[in-house]
């Protein structure tokens, strides 16, 4: 939770995170520059840091912001926490703005750890706890490698595509996609369609019920029906290419297999963590790690608008004498934006939240645009999902109003 304190008390460090080495700069609170510290990203040296810091400081108490707790910067934001030193994240987006407010648009280290202490000064409030905790730590790698992975699918696909529209110029008259085993396993045996020539529909459905037990006969007429209707023309080096088929298929399932194992144990962290975010209509596994990962600890944030800014929703405001406008924060978390984006889509829906339904409606006819419609329910959300995280409470969805006067 964020305390108040008087910002005179404090001094503050900036500091820019890196693999090899740290960059951090110490200045009071009216920004100027004390000291320069290059800090070597291994945990035996952080306690020399510290001394280094201390004949800077004077006994007085410090507040350290850092850009990046989950990654080059988690080891140090631990042992700082350890040391009892308040912690906060500074989004880097900020810290681009605000350096490139300043007359000096260079980009050293220096100027960027300077740029995160001016954030944690003018931001303070604002700005979450730095609470790297193992569990959500756990929870985005899991969700990384199930996305390169997902990925790496959807690449395979692609290539095996491009193979096989040379053997099966139709092949999705009879497989719309390459996603089910009936069509893999089919492709894993015939890679070419040479040995379908001589096969009758008994036949190859007994093949293909080596897949899927459930394989109607019309499809093995299907298959047979479009294949030699083509014809089949055999190209030179066609075993190799069958063999970069073979390869392919047997990847992508390998890959199937590794993604289910990473959101089956997504699933048993995002139990642990008591936040029952899949209780929302359209939040699966991957959206509710999605969520989980990027925003961690709720108790580091105090409330709901932190947490919208840190998700670039809440607008950002120009006002200049009598005139004030507000534009779309287009700073902040971008997986995180993403993730509200994507949960506001399944929202607005009628048969999922007609509540959230007649909000993005009753925003168009006040003449906002669909997108401008769109950031209003992402606000919304915004409220939703901390409030679910912060009273570990399962979501309930709301009556509508009509439903409430008729009953």
């Amino acid at each position: 939770m964020n305390k108040k304190i008087n910002k005179m008390d404090y001094l503050y460090v900036g500091v820019d995170l890196h693999k090899n080495k740290h960059v951090a700069v110490l200045c009071n609170c009216v920004f100027d520059k004390i000291a320069t510290f290059k800090i070597e990203n291994t945990p035996k040296k952080f306690p020399e840091f510290i001394n280094k810091l201390k004949k800077y400081t004077k006994g007085q108490d410090v507040i350290f912001g850092l850009e990046d707790v989950s990654f080059y910067g988690r080891s140090f934001a631990k042992f700082l926490i350890q040391q009892n030193f308040i912690v906060k994240e500074v989004n880097s987006s900020y810290t681009k703005k605000k350096r490139q407010a300043g007359t000096n648009r260079n980009k050293t280290d220096e100027l960027d750890a300077l740029a995160i202490a001016k954030n944690l000064i003018t931001e303070y409030d604002k700005l979450p706890n730095a609470t790297p905790k193992d569990i959500f730590w756990t929870i985005k790698q899991s969700l990384n490698s199930r996305n390169n992975y997902a990925q790496m699918m959807a690449n395979i696909k692609v290539s095996l595509h491009n193979l096989l529209v040379h053997n099966y110029p139709n092949y999705k008259s009879f497989f719309k996609d390459l996603d089910s085993k009936t069509a893999r396993g089919f492709f894993q045996e015939f890679p070419t369609p040479a040995p379908l020539m001589e096969m009758n529909s008994d036949e190859l459905l007994r093949v293909l019920k080596k897949f899927n037990k459930s394989t109607p006969a019309i499809k093995a007429d299907e298959i047979l029906q479009v294949v030699k209707e083509h014809g089949c023309w055999e190209n030179g080096y066609q075993q190799e290419r069958n063999n970069i088929i073979k390869s392919y298929i047997s990847t992508l399932n390998g890959l199937e297999e590794e993604v289910k194992k990473l959101e089956k144990q997504m699933d048993i962290l995002i139990e642990e963590t008591g936040y029952p975010l899949k209780s929302i209509p359209g939040v699966d596994t991957v959206l509710a790690a999605t969520f989980i990962a990027n925003i961690g600890d709720i108790n580091r944030f105090s409330k709901s608008s932190q947490l919208a800014k840190i998700a670039g929703i809440a607008p950002i405001e120009h006002s200049s004498g009598q005139t004030s406008k507000q534009y779309a924060n287009k700073l902040g978390n971008r997986e995180l934006n993403n993730a509200f984006y994507a949960l506001a889509l399944t929202q607005i829906r009628k048969d999922v939240n007609p509540i959230m339904h007649d909000y993005y409606q009753k925003k168009i006819k006040e003449g906002r645009k669909k997108k401008q419609a769109m950031v209003y329910v992402e606000r919304r959300l915004v409220n939703i999902v901390f409030s679910i995280m912060k009273n570990k409470r399962a979501y309930v969805q709301p009556e509508p109003k009509e439903d409430k006067e008729s009953a």
